[in-house]
């Protein structure tokens, strides 16, 4: 018994001290990029509003009248506004204004209207958003010194494109066409082609690609130990990166990789759902833990109660208010209908056909697919997040839609397990 104490003991220590480090690197990384000189920032915004006014709120390029299309320009235009870096007084720290992460917002309370009257020089900001990170500026800042809006969404572009290309090529090597296809018809329905046009909607997806593609390499090379501190990191990027979006996409892809990867190595089914769970704790813990500890930095560093400005915040988005009442049906419904679009429910009919006729084609044994009960699990939790953050899934149900990314991509990744490809060639060559 001593023995499995000391080991449960050198894991916990090893998650306090990857925990502490990765606070310590968090807060390096934002202060520095406040650290960083203004007056570029500001020229480069003062351009990007040219793009942002053209657009407006409500623009949905390609695909018009699919709410699940919507550009998040008013969240755009309130990070650049950040990205200003003017604090709320002449004479701020800029450990105070890491910390505080403040913004001017005009009697409209419009993301670009705001924007754009934040730009006068003897103008300062008067809102603050200390709750989350914002470890987008440590990215958007640098690239402002260069680039306008446009320029970094092209940049974006590459970088998604890029990162795409290595998941699906690492997808293809370890499990396969079916993965891959299950895959691409996934980000399809999740508009992937707009994601690089909005900074609100690309540093979760790319983070969410990094930890599709951190969690095949581990499984390529046989190092699966590492597989909760992947989950666990992730949770913590997503904390950092991540304004509240669909950040349990981060959880859902990878699981549904672990999940397929585990039925490879012949895992046991109650194995892989412990697994699992195991993964989603810990990135839950990643995720919260990293969430709070924002809180606490900012309450110190700001002298201020920012824990209870972000619970009441909590509360809202769990609950809604008098202003934004919350039916929990309905935002079931409405993340649903935003996600499954009329043509989108069409192709998967189709798919649904197709798969119907390859199942009864190559006769697969139901034993050797078992994989299939531990994806409807994944595949069920973006509802019980919608029931949860109802609040916030109803307000924002035109992005928070895109969490059901996991349940197509586990469903169909579930459906194409239960297809034996090597049967559909005998039975074309005739041996069947």
């Amino acid at each position: 018994m001593s023995e499995k104490i000391k080991k449960i003991s050198k894991k916990l220590l090893a998650y306090i001290l990857i925990y502490v480090g990765i606070t310590i690197f968090f807060t390096v990384l934002i202060i520095g990029s406040y650290a960083l000189p203004n007056e570029k920032i500001r020229e480069n915004v003062k351009e990007s509003i040219v793009q942002l006014k053209a657009e407006g709120i409500g623009y949905t390029p390609f695909f018009i009248g699919h709410a699940g299309a919507m550009m998040d320009t008013h969240t755009d235009a309130l990070m650049l506004n950040i990205a200003m870096n003017k604090g709320m007084g002449k004479d701020q720290r800029t450990l105070v204004k890491a910390m505080e992460n403040s913004y001017y917002e005009d009697e409209t309370k419009g993301g670009v209207s705001s924007l754009e009257n934040n730009l006068p020089d003897n103008q300062y900001n008067n809102s603050e958003y200390s709750r989350y990170w914002h470890g987008s500026q440590v990215v958007l800042r640098p690239l402002l010194m260069r680039y306008n809006y446009v320029e970094i969404r092209y940049i974006f572009m590459f970088i998604i494109f890029l990162l795409l290309g290595i998941t699906i090529y690492l997808i293809s090597n370890q499990l396969g066409l079916k993965t891959v296809v299950a895959f691409i018809i996934t980000i399809c329905m999740m508009y992937v082609v707009l994601i690089p046009m909005s900074l609100q909607y690309s540093f979760i997806f790319i983070v969410t690609l990094i930890s599709m593609i951190a969690v095949l390499i581990v499984y390529k090379y046989k190092k699966q130990k590492f597989i909760p501190i992947i989950f666990f990191i992730t949770g913590a990027l997503a904390t950092y990166f991540d304004l509240l979006t669909y950040p349990l996409v981060t959880l859902g892809m990878p699981i549904v990789l672990v999940a397929l990867l585990e039925s490879r190595r012949k895992t046991k089914l109650l194995d892989q759902i412990l697994l699992s769970i195991k993964l989603g704790v810990m990135w839950a813990i990643g995720y919260g833990l990293l969430f709070f500890t924002k809180w606490v930095i900012a309450s110190i560093i700001l002298q201020k109660d920012a824990i209870s400005l972000a619970l009441n915040q909590i509360l809202f988005r769990v609950n809604g208010n008098e202003t934004y009442p919350v039916n929990r049906i309905d935002v079931l419904k409405e993340n649903f209908d935003f996600f499954f679009v009329a043509t989108a429910k069409e192709l998967l009919m189709i798919i649904f056909v197709i798969w119907i006729i390859l199942f009864l084609l190559t006769k697969k044994k139901i034993k050797d697919c078992s994989v299939i009960i531990t994806l409807i699990c994944i595949a069920i939790v973006p509802y019980v997040w919608y029931i949860t953050f109802a609040g916030h899934s109803s307000i924002h149900s035109w992005f928070t839609n895109k969490i059901q990314a996991m349940t197509i991509f586990a469903i169909l990744s579930a459906m194409g397990e239960c297809v034996q490809i090597s049967n559909l060639k005998q039975y074309i060559k005739g041996d069947k």
